[in-house]
């Protein structure tokens, strides 16, 4: 190739003489004679002068040139298109996959924005509810706990008072019995003193109870009449009987309090047991969120790295088009050149001025 642009320059400075060859400058042949091919050259053309041979070989080597050139210009277009229709497709393709890297960067971002991070605040939110919710069940049940107790022991004093009272109603029962059936005198008064004392005694906690047992046993203290006793008697009686019954009463409240207690206990509990197997379920769903907030993060650190990366490849790759391309212009003009040269060169060789020009130099001395 160095030997045909060499052969392309002694091209031109022939194709640089004007029409009669006479002005042909020495210095072009002192320039040619610089190079080993130069002189090879010169000296062809020297010896085809003076062999006065035909210029069939002259004008076919400049004509493998040409060829050559045409070719090799050929190749060039070739090699460019293919890399032109190569750098297309790896760029058609990085832009794709910019584009689709930046919508999942953006249904990513927007994932966490609109879906993530809300569910974990309102998950958050929702198991700090459900453990107030707790606290307040466990305080409820402690107070309610407390207020049980202290309302089962005044049920206890309850009982304790009306038994107190029960045991008295039936001493004084006793003592009227003793008067009507004579075991006792009316005239013991000592005797009746004390036991109504005694009586008096049981009854002092039982403010319903006590004035009316007392007044009763006055009346017995002051009446001897056995008629008035056995009154005094069915009063006591009847006293006794509402005695028992408030007791049954009581007792019934009790039972059916104490019922209601236990089911509310169970409502506790079982509020209690859902609440914790909710802030469970809270905490594992929290969890899942977290989890994939983590993942989704990474995933999107992920694509921004592959987005830049498809950038900078893309940017690479224009870069090195933009290259290919000034490479290209600047060989295909000099094929141009080289191949423009080449063909005046040949229309010259061609040209009935040839021989006369190159016989003329001969005469002064010869080429080189």
């Amino acid at each position: 190739m160095k030997k045909l642009s060499l052969l392309i320059m002694v091209l031109i400075y022939v194709n640089a003489i004007d029409p009669s060859m006479v002005q042909l400058g020495t210095a072009k042949l002192d320039e040619l004679n610089q190079s080993n091919l130069g002189k090879m050259i010169l000296q062809l053309a020297q010896t085809h002068a003076e062999m006065r041979g035909p210029l069939d070989d002259l004008v076919a080597a400049i004509g493998d040139l040409e060829n050559e050139l045409t070719a090799e210009l050929q190749q060039l277009d070739d090699d460019y298109t293919r890399s032109t229709n190569q750098h297309a497709a790896t760029q058609e393709n990085l832009d794709i996959q910019i584009g689709q890297t930046e919508i999942n960067i953006f249904n990513q971002k927007d994932f966490i924005d609109a879906i993530l991070l809300p569910s974990i605040d309102q998950t958050n939110s929702k198991i700090d509810r459900l453990n107030g919710y707790i606290n307040d069940n466990r305080d409820n049940l402690s107070k309610e706990t407390l207020n049980r107790q202290k309302q089962h022991q005044q049920f206890l004093d309850r009982v304790s008072e009306h038994q107190s009272a029960i045991s008295a109603v039936d001493e004084a029962i006793q003592l009227i019995n003793a008067l009507i059936n004579g075991n006792i005198s009316f005239a013991e008064k000592g005797t009746i003193n004390q036991a109504i004392q005694r009586i008096n005694t049981k009854t002092q906690k039982t403010n319903t109870v006590h004035p009316i047992v007392e007044a009763l046993m006055s009346l017995t203290q002051n009446f001897s009449d056995q008629d008035q006793a056995k009154k005094i008697r069915d009063l006591l009686s009847d006293t006794r009987n509402q005695l028992v019954a408030s007791l049954n009463q009581e007792t019934a409240d009790e039972n059916q309090i104490e019922q209601t207690w236990v089911e509310r206990q169970k409502t506790l509990n079982t509020e209690y047991q859902e609440f914790k197997r909710s802030v469970l379920e809270a905490t594992y769903v929290l969890a899942t969120y977290q989890s994939k907030l983590k993942s989704t993060r990474e995933a999107l650190a992920e694509n921004e790295n592959d987005l830049q990366s498809y950038k900078d490849s893309l940017q690479q790759d224009k870069d090195a088009q933009a290259q290919e391309t000034q490479i290209y212009n600047e060989l295909k003009s000099q094929y141009q050149i080289q191949l423009q040269t080449t063909r005046n060169a040949k229309e010259f060789v061609n040209s009935a001025e040839f021989s006369n020009v190159i016989r003329q130099k001969l005469n002064q001395g010869g080429l080189i």
